[in-house]
């Protein structure tokens, strides 16, 4: 699951990813982040992961797919985890 931290604002985009994550996780994340993108020219991002069990595969080739084609437009990305 994949959830927009309500501290979000403007150009810096945080989110909660917890469980595993599936390809409709995707479906909802991509058109977000990318929205955002369009309004900001570049992001920062910050995920913070929580009881995460990793990804299916197809959601790992829509990650992959995803930083192919925006990886110039986040400026700086953030990890935080157990």
């Amino acid at each position: 699951m994949i959830e927009i931290l309500p501290e979000s604002s403007g150009h810096v985009v945080g989110f909660l990813i917890s469980g595993k994550l599936m390809h409709a996780d995707y479906q909802t994340f991509v058109p977000l982040l990318e929205k955002h993108i369009q309004e900001h020219g570049s992001v920062r991002v910050m995920a913070v992961f929580h009881d995460f069990a990793g990804l299916e595969a197809r959601a790992l080739w829509d990650e992959m797919k995803f930083d192919t084609k925006h990886c110039r437009d986040v400026e700086r990305c953030a990890i935080v985890g157990e």
